[in-house]
């Protein structure tokens, strides 16, 4: 590995669980993945995720997922749906689909988002966990500086 001059974030940011990636049509990626690896998902479907920070508004957003939990990663396949401005229609606005984020699980929410803000990279969506609502989960503005999304969860205790 190369020299690191500050290895903070490399403490908190070291446990790469999940692949996200951005669909148009999610009917076509699930025939897709059962063509080509067998495979249908672990779980998925439908979901709103309440009271959400999006670029300093509270919102709902919904999406549609699917998860598959393979090769020791998660690849979660989303695709927005309704009207609702939110990090996942966004890219498509933003002619965008295929790798979305890579998601770390983290001990310390606070210290994740003040890591990144010491490099300046602010956070995009924020929300509470659907599967355990003690766990946040945040969404970074890291596309300009890395060309993905960095999404940080709190580890569950």
């Amino acid at each position: 590995m190369g020299q690191v001059s500050d290895d903070a974030i490399l403490k908190e940011f070291f446990e790469i669980v999940q692949v996200g990636i951005v669909v148009e049509d999610m009917e076509k990626v699930k025939q897709g993945m059962l063509d080509v690896f067998g495979l249908e998902p672990d779980s998925g479907g439908d979901v709103v995720y309440k009271h959400c920070y999006y670029r300093g508004e509270t919102i709902d957003a919904p999406v549609r997922s699917a998860f598959y939990n393979f090769f020791n990663i998660q690849l979660e396949f989303l695709q927005p749906i309704g009207n609702q401005d939110t990090i996942w229609s966004d890219y498509l606005k933003m002619g965008m689909h295929g790798l979305h984020h890579i998601r770390f699980d983290v001990d310390d929410q606070d210290l994740a988002n003040k890591l990144m803000a010491e490099r300046g990279i602010d956070i995009w969506m924020e929300g509470t966990s659907l599967i355990n609502p003690s766990c946040r989960f945040t969404y970074y503005d890291s596309f300009d500086k890395l060309g993905y999304i960095v999404e940080a969860v709190t580890r569950a205790r």
